[in-house]
């Protein structure tokens, strides 16, 4: 640092004066005093200034970290919203679900007896006629029904027949188990089964099993005139392969298969087959 009035020191010292000497040294401490006054005071300045810049930076740091953490407390609340709206959907979803689960299975199932009604065997009658219709394989229906029962309701009352119903439906259900065979209750007493692959033999077979474990029941009918149980008689129809069928065509054999089975004196299984010309002559 280079002290002030230097020129004035530098002179006294050449003229060798002890009055001037101390001038000048008085001159230049004088000096060296102002210039440390007037660098202390900047130094002090400077120093207000950067404390008073430390203290805005502190203040903006606390305001935001105050922002910081509001903003983490909203998305915390909206998160924490989120989830508990998520939750709700997802309970709302497996409601829609489960609700129309019940929907479809009130479409397909009878209400009384719990196996497939009449509206879902329709469809999945059409659905299986075709696919013999595609790979060319058999198609058996099995018409059934319940002897006399309209005698047996009038007897033992509506209730009791409801029961038998029931009981009727779950043997079917219990018979017939692979995994395409459909069991319907067709309407009243009469129940039908779709027997997608097999031949008209087989199917009689079936049906036959049927009503021999009907029979094992023995569910007691004192007024009937075929026995002294309840039982059934039953009427297969098959679509063989290669044969273009309707519906119609394998119901309406069924039923007249049902239909001798019932003239031969009831308890008893007939069987028949959907021929060519038989179903020209229904389609004309």
């Amino acid at each position: 640092m280079d002290l002030p009035n230097v020129g004035v020191l530098s002179t006294a010292f050449a003229d060798k004066s002890s009055v001037g000497l101390v001038v000048a040294l008085l001159v230049a401490v004088a000096a060296a005093l102002a210039h440390t006054r007037s660098l202390r005071a900047r130094i002090a300045r400077r120093t207000r200034e950067l404390e008073q810049e430390l203290a805005a930076r502190r203040r903006v740091e606390k305001e935001l970290e105050a922002v910081r953490a509001d903003l983490e407390t909203r998305v915390q609340e909206r998160t924490r919203t989120l989830e508990a709206r998520n939750a709700e959907l997802t309970q709302l979803r497996l409601a829609l679900e489960t609700a129309n689960q019940r929907l479809k299975r009130l479409v397909a199932v009878d209400a009384l007896t719990g196996i497939a009604n009449r509206r879902h065997f329709d469809r999945v009658l059409d659905r299986e006629l075709r696919r013999a219709r595609r790979e060319s394989l058999p198609l058996s229906l099995v018409f059934l029904d319940l002897d006399e029962f309209k005698r047996y309701n009038d007897t033992y009352g509506h209730a009791r027949g409801d029961d038998v119903l029931r009981l009727v439906a779950q043997t079917l259900d219990e018979t017939f188990r692979r995994g395409g065979d459909l069991v319907a209750r067709y309407g009243g007493e009469e129940f039908a089964v779709v027997l997608p692959g097999v031949d008209g033999r087989r199917a009689s077979l079936y049906a036959e099993r049927l009503r021999r474990r009907i029979w094992r029941l023995a569910v007691p009918y004192e007024a009937s005139q075929v026995a002294d149980r309840v039982t059934i008689s039953g009427g297969v129809a098959t679509v063989p392969p290669g044969l273009t069928a309707t519906a119609d065509h394998l119901l309406r054999a069924a039923d007249k298969a049902l239909y001798r089975a019932k003239c031969q004196g009831r308890n008893r299984i007939a069987s028949g087959t959907v021929t060519i010309e038989e179903a020209d002559r229904l389609a004309g």
